[in-house]
């Protein structure tokens, strides 16, 4: 038959599709497309059936936040994403009564990092076990739960070459989930890393308050010259637009990049009686260090709040340093890491600091602590 390709020519042809096929990331289906639960504080929103009514008790020393759930058939795992209001000194505990048994999913979910607080949390099929209600008991006798947003999520897999990713989780709109953060303990404390000619350091794992009042100089001894290098941490308290004012041995940061999340995440709140708009969570902030900015010896890093700002707090601070230069022979790389390994507070005189930021930064020397978790240190 005229156009018609031989038998032998398609059957290739077919194998060569399903070989390319087999070669693409491999996902997991979302959830059934099952749909999210919202709940907000000052808004009355449709609920799904899996999930609800809410009811909300307050006591004269304690609120309770109690929501029924009737799990859908199948294994998807429940990603609970909880926006607080924290109060000093108080508590907030998240627990799953089922139908056999109560769980304590997290014994404390307040950080004391900053007032608006966001934290997701995520239940396998074991811990659920049937239809119950998750229970929200927090100190105080004002609500400290301001939003509430619950999806169903599946495990993804990502094709890999010799590396694979902390485990990730997708849910039916698309969100991903990575699954070190959704643990009852808390987050992964750091830990350095060598990648060929950078190294990748904690230089302090925090958490860290800085005040307007009070910046911090972090201590960075380095034993040979880098070529260039970049700054990475978490910080909680940062508004949208805002971002820290960073100096290296006395020099500010031409650029500080702050990450925006997307305008669909649980973290963004209107402020009360104002058309500002904050945000509740940590937010990644990263900076490049141009070259001969970092010098073998004793390096400062200060931290600034932005103007107006009450108070932001930080952990996860990296210093990465690079030791491969095109233009000149590789710098020798130190024989042990480029940071400091106390952590300990120093004193020292300052230098002549930015005309809007006078005031003298507190100073502190650290790098990996070894802990197995990550708890505010006292000031």
């Amino acid at each position: 038959m005229k156009g018609k390709k031989p038998l032998g020519r398609r059957l290739t042809a077919a194998a060569f599709f399903f070989w390319m096929v087999s070669l693409l990331p491999a996902e997991a289906p979302p959830a059934g497309a099952i749909p999210a639960a919202v709940w907000d504080a000052s808004a009355s929103l449709e609920a799904p059936s899996w999930f609800g009514p809410v009811q909300t008790n307050t006591t004269s020393n304690m609120t309770i936040w109690r929501a029924p759930i009737r799990p859908p058939p199948g294994q998807s795992r429940l990603a609970v994403t909880l926006l607080l209001d924290e109060t000093q000194g108080g508590f907030a505990r998240l627990i799953w009564q089922g139908p056999a048994r109560s769980v304590a999913v997290c014994g404390n979910l307040y950080e004391g990092a900053a007032p608006l607080h966001l934290r997701t949390l995520l239940l396998d099929r074991e811990t659920l076990a049937g239809p119950g209600q998750l229970l929200l008991e927090a100190t105080g006798n004002r609500p400290a739960l301001v939003r509430a947003e619950l999806s169903w999520v599946e495990p993804l897999v990502l094709a890999a070459s010799g590396w694979t990713p902390p485990g990730l989780y997708l849910a039916a709109s698309g969100k991903i989930f990575p699954a070190d953060e959704l643990q009852g303990q808390g987050r992964r404390a750091p830990s350095d890393e060598r990648k060929g000619s950078v190294i990748d350091a904690v230089l302090d794992p925090g958490p860290v308050k800085i005040r307007p009042e009070t910046p911090i100089r972090f201590l960075a001894p380095i034993s040979a010259t880098p070529a260039h290098g970049r700054l990475e941490a978490q910080v909680a308290g940062l508004g949208p637009g805002e971002e820290p004012v960073l100096c290296v041995n006395g020099r500010s940061l031409p650029a500080v990049a702050v990450e925006v999340p997307g305008l669909d995440d649980a973290g963004y709140r209107w402020m009360a009686g104002s058309p500002q708009i904050s945000y509740g969570g940590w937010r990644t902030v990263t900076a490049y260090v141009p070259a001969g900015w970092l010098v073998p010896g004793e390096n400062q890093v200060d931290w600034h709040c932005p103007a107006g700002s009450s108070g932001v707090t930080v952990r996860h601070l990296r210093l990465q340093l690079s030791y491969d230069r095109l233009d000149t022979p590789a710098s020798p790389l130190p024989a042990a890491s480029p940071a400091p390994v106390a952590a300990q507070r120093v004193t020292a005189s300052a230098p002549a600091w930015p005309v809007s930021r006078p005031a003298a930064p507190a100073l502190r020397l650290g790098l990996s602590s070894g802990s197995l978790g990550v708890g505010l240190r006292p000031e």
